[in-house]
């Protein structure tokens, strides 16, 4: 509802305005004043969007007037009212910023006319203020998870000037959570959860939406149980959305200089959410929960052959202490069976290191059965486990022929909307958790970061190569969702997709804008 300001030293002449006012569709809150001093006092206190005054009042006339207010409120709208005598008066007054006049007596229907045309400039000046405030908050997502990722200082910079409280401002972050989904789960519903979430936590939350998989919380609270705050979230996303959602929690954090870093750190420790899959907290610095182990022996076993043939030796060395745990503290088995099955393992870690040669293998088969202690088989194993890491660690470089394979699928179906880490290590023949650690070494990003790379500069191809719309475009990059398109190419680039296709603003200029 817009506040008016009426100013007139003759009561008559003031209800005669608040009559008018009231046969207009719209609602107002109307206050009045008898001159321009008391008026003065009234725009002191009162957040007044539209000023009628008269020109000719006792203490302070309506130039007088217009010329203070104009210096105290530089958006108010001011409309004079003159007789035709004072008309010199009127024109005067636009120098003040008086935006319309009236001449007296009022005509009904000039009054709606000049009403209209200010309620216009009020509504015109709202609409460019919300479109700027739009684009700041564009370009400070954007130059923020630059820096996130960078740690480029020259984007920091421009993150100082974008925030009213500058430096200070960005240090009153002491925490970030790094959320990972699936099945483009930010992407989908996300517009849903932002809302519902403030309400339900009441506490100063920052979200950065990173790509459709990965999103970031930060949080200003410095004595608050994060691992506690994290497990809500968790529930949260499983209750409301049925979403199993993993979170890393940073350490605190005292000036944002230390977020890349402790991002960085971040991603690493969602990694661990292919190794630890009840884990669903992970916490920087501490030790993870173990959950408990329900894990069957059969179940083990197979696991512990799925991860020798894909390579994940991350995974295998924690199998296969589980196993080895087993066997400890159950004598129900009896030393042939403990024997057969590392006898097993043993030799599936050999098919990988030394294909084909059956005369170590046999060696080391009979060695271990001819042990009379668990302790010897399990070292036997675990000694063949460390070649294997080794042979794999070795091996590195002959891994970059999987990873050039990921990168040429992802580039040639970047318009599927699910491609995810299992589809892609499945391809490749090694486990989820292996091909994110290995990818992130040869790549220097993760594989949903990667990914999003890939569909915003295919975007920014066909913006500036074809015709088609952008709801198109959207859906021929892998968005389902049009909207959150628009938003990610705004916060990838620092400016919209309409702008990008005009050639007004590209990702390189964008720091211009500033």
């Amino acid at each position: 509802m817009l506040t008016i300001l009426i100013v007139d030293d003759e009561k008559l002449e003031r209800n005669g305005i608040k009559f008018l006012l009231k046969r207009e569709k719209e609602e107002f809150r109307i206050l009045e004043a008898s001159n321009g001093k008391d008026a003065l006092g009234v725009l002191m206190k009162e957040n007044v969007d539209i000023l009628f005054s008269d020109v000719k009042m006792p203490y302070i006339n309506g130039l007088e007037l217009s010329k203070q207010a104009r210096e105290l409120c530089p958006d108010l709208e001011i409309v004079i009212f003159s007789g035709y005598n004072d008309f010199s008066y009127a024109k005067e007054a636009l120098r003040y910023g008086v935006v319309d006049y009236v001449l007296k007596p009022v005509d009904p229907e000039e009054f709606h006319r000049t009403l209209e045309r200010v309620m216009g400039h009020i509504s015109d000046r709202k609409e460019e203020t919300e479109k700027q405030n739009r684009q700041e908050d564009y370009l400070r997502k954007y130059f923020f998870i630059n820096y996130l990722y960078s740690g480029n200082k020259e984007s920091l910079g421009h993150l100082e000037k974008l925030f009213s409280g500058g430096r200070k401002e960005l240090d009153r972050c002491t925490r970030m959570i790094l959320a990972s989904a699936s099945n483009g789960f930010f992407e989908t519903e996300e517009e849903h959860f932002t809302d519902s979430l403030k309400e339900q936590f009441h506490r100063d939350l920052g979200y950065i939406n990173l790509n459709s998989n990965e999103s970031l919380f930060l949080f200003t609270e410095k004595y608050t149980d994060y691992r506690e705050l994290a497990r809500q979230l968790y529930e949260f996303f499983r209750k409301q959305y049925d979403c199993e959602c993993y979170f890393a929690v940073s350490g605190p954090i005292s000036e944002i200089t230390e977020m890349p870093e402790e991002f960085r750190k971040l991603e690493l420790l969602l990694g661990e959410q292919f190794y630890q899959p009840g884990q669903h907290v992970l916490v920087s610095g501490e030790e993870a929960e173990e959950p408990e182990d329900r894990t069957g022996e059969a179940e083990l076993i197979d696991q512990i052959s799925r991860e020798i043939r894909s390579r994940d030796v991350i995974r295998l060395g924690q199998d296969f202490g589980k196993l080895e745990k087993k066997y400890r503290g159950n004598r129900q088995f009896s030393e042939m069976y403990v024997k057969f099955v590392f006898s097993s393992i043993l030799k599936e870690v050999y098919e990988q290191i030394s294909p084909g040669d059956e005369k170590v293998l046999s060696k080391k088969v009979d060695r271990l059965y001819r042990c009379r202690k668990i302790q010897d088989v399990v070292d036997i194993v675990s000694k063949a486990i460390s070649e294997f890491e080794k042979s794999m660690e070795e091996q590195k470089d002959g891994l970059r022929g999987e990873i050039a394979k990921v990168k040429s699928y992802i580039q040639h179906h970047y318009s599927e909307n699910n491609i995810g880490a299992e589809d892609l290590a499945r391809m490749v023949y090694l486990s989820p958790g292996y091909l994110s650690t290995v990818f992130k070494e040869e790549t220097g990003m993760t594989l949903n970061r990667y990914i999003r790379e890939v569909r915003m500069n295919k975007a920014r191809d066909l913006l500036g190569g074809t015709n088609m719309k952008i709801t198109q475009i959207a859906k021929e990059v892998g968005f389902s969702n049009s909207s959150y398109f628009c938003r990610s190419f705004r916060e990838y680039f620092g400016c919209s997709p309409e702008s990008c296709r005009k050639g007004k603003v590209t990702d390189e200029e964008a720091s211009s804008v500033v």
